[in-house]
């Protein structure tokens, strides 16, 4: 059996570092083969990130509140309530999500209280957050249609990635926040650029950004979650949902939102830039499911009838 699984470790090393360095070469590859403007872009678009000056979209903090009490086995009822009736505005499509037959199951759902009963303390966070990043972090009025396509892959992100904790046996909720948030840096990119000017004067359309936008949000994530002073935890896996595989170890939260974000790309919720197919596919062999792809498609179509029903 010892040997077994030392061979077993030795492949799965060799398959990951494998992966890895593929991932750098192909980053190299991209790298060289950009257009000169293109890269001016993404120059561009870090400087807007690192500057001091660089104001990120706000979070409510209850919000943040709420995950972090969620967490705590002897919070008041009390509690919850009060900080969900501080964001009246947010409160009210927590109250609308609770109310559709996804979470309800046919209950009478009619006030704050009622929500917090029927979904408990824990789901109504998750519920909570997601309402409040969709109404204040994925808002665009300049590029609306790819920030409503944005939102909506995340969201469907994130109940594919807490599925899919549950398959490995491992809670869903802070898996289900990395998954709704992984994709802050493009949102952040959307935001940021209106305000850019090309040599020549104009702004940017979006096909011109979304390339540049790929490359450069992962490092966007990570700048507004630290901004956000999100968990390190959650930090680490927003900032590398692409980059799961770091030095022959692998980061299963991160391979698990990479492969979220890939299935809900082939199940009508598509990513707005770049290919996740390579990494997708890599962190489904990492579990085991590379020979069950079409199982995972299943799971990501079941949650989006789950979320279209909810929503109608």
């Amino acid at each position: 059996m010892w040997v077994s699984l030392e061979l077993r470790q030795r492949a799965h090393n060799a398959v990951v570092l494998g992966v890895e360095g593929e991932a750098r070469l192909s980053q190299r590859a991209r790298a060289s083969l950009r257009p000169a403007a293109e890269q001016v872009l993404i120059d561009e678009l870090n400087r807007t990130f690192a500057s001091p000056q660089y104001q990120p979209p706000l979070l409510p903090a209850a919000a943040l509140e709420l995950l972090t009490l969620a967490r705590d086995p002897n919070v008041s009822f009390g509690k919850i309530v009060a900080l969900l009736e501080s964001e009246p505005l947010i409160a009210a499509r927590v109250l609308r999500i609770a109310q559709s037959p996804f979470y309800s199951g046919g209950a009478r759902v009619q006030t704050i209280d009622d929500a917090v009963l029927r979904l408990g303390i824990k789901t109504i966070a998750l519920v909570f957050t997601e309402a409040a990043t969709n109404a204040q972090v994925f808002s665009s009025e300049v590029f609306r249609a790819p920030m409503q396509a944005l939102r909506r892959h995340s969201t469907v992100t994130a109940h594919i990635a807490r599925k899919l904790a549950e398959r490995i046996g491992q809670p869903g909720d802070r898996i289900y926040v990395c998954g709704l948030l992984h994709d802050i840096g493009i949102a952040a990119c959307l935001l940021v650029a209106p305000s850019l000017r090309g040599a020549d004067g104009r702004g940017f359309t979006f096909d011109q950004l979304k390339l540049p936008m790929f490359a450069v949000h992962e490092t966007a994530a990570a700048t507004i979650a630290r901004m956000w002073s999100l968990p390190e935890g959650l930090r680490w896996v927003i900032a590398h949902h692409h980059s799961f595989h770091t030095n022959g170890h692998v980061s299963p939260m991160a391979a698990l939102v990479c492969l979220a974000s890939w299935i809900a790309s082939q199940v009508d919720a598509g990513i707005i830039a770049g290919d996740e197919t390579g990494q997708g596919m890599a962190a489904a062999r990492h579990f085991g499911w590379g020979n069950d792809t079409s199982a995972l498609i299943a799971l990501g179509n079941k949650v989006v009838q789950q979320l279209s029903s909810s929503e109608g």
